[in-house]
């Protein structure tokens, strides 16, 4: 049985779905991964997978039954174990309806994938009410700013209080020259902020966004700095021992 993981913000812009995409595309080397796109008001994974215009089915068509499963989903160039599941581009099913079909779905296809990946809309609200399940796990992406660490313990109070388990924290976009001169939080006051178990730093690159405006996954380019990060975080999801990154 696959697991079943929620990939959440408490702030829009942190690069939660870039983390997503990335840490997804890096699983995928050794497992079988779907990735779902749960923002169902502003999806644009597609962009993050170089896909942009590529699907013709979505999870509304799957609600209404206008395709099969095989024909919803898009395989990821050069990736040939993950999986993308789109959001509608027009949303008429109500929200928890679509959102309550999206988890049974998770549900049943977390019996033929490794991982299911649900790239949850930043903030707290239905989405997360709704997916919110001790079975899952939840990772909390933020960025080294305090607004988004703050509102990222929320979200993990939030999490904590609608039954789920095991929420962990990415701390993404870290640029050490900022935190060494104090004007930048450090690691450790993230940690006790949000009192969430570290699971991986993502340095600041100017590679991510290069590769997000070509319509190429950040994983994909040889020399982006984050490849590492994205990498390490795929094998502590696996349940690997890997030390923290270290870059300066």
């Amino acid at each position: 049985m696959g697991k079943v993981i929620l990939v959440a913000s408490g702030k829009g812009g942190v690069g939660k779905t870039t983390v997503s995409a990335n840490v997804a595309a890096a699983l995928s080397e050794k497992y079988r991964v779907l990735v779902i796109d749960g923002d169902l008001d502003l999806s644009n994974p597609d962009l993050a997978f170089g896909l942009r215009n590529r699907h013709v089915y979505d999870l509304q068509d799957l609600y209404y039954r206008n395709c099969t499963f095989d024909d919803a989903v898009l395989s990821v160039p050069d990736h040939p174990n993950l999986s993308v599941l789109f959001a509608p581009l027009r949303r008429e099913v109500p929200t928890v309806s679509l959102l309550r079909f999206l988890k049974k779905l998770a549900d049943e296809k977390r019996r033929h994938y490794d991982y299911v990946f649900i790239d949850c809309p930043a903030g707290i609200g239905p989405t997360l009410e709704v997916l919110s399940d001790p079975r899952y796990e939840t990772l909390i992406v933020t960025t080294p700013d305090r607004t988004a660490i703050s509102d990222g313990e929320r979200t993990a109070d939030y999490l904590f209080r609608n039954g789920s388990k095991k929420v962990r924290l990415i701390v993404n976009r870290v640029r050490p020259s900022l935190i060494k001169k104090s004007r930048a939080p450090d690691i450790d006051d993230i940690i006790d902020t949000t009192s969430l178990q570290l699971l991986g730093l993502i340095p600041e690159d100017v590679g991510v966004i290069c590769a997000g405006n070509g319509d190429t996954l950040a994983f994909d380019v040889p020399k982006t700095r984050s490849k590492r990060a994205f990498s390490n975080i795929a094998l502590r999801i696996a349940g690997q021992s890997v030390d923290l990154d270290k870059f300066s």
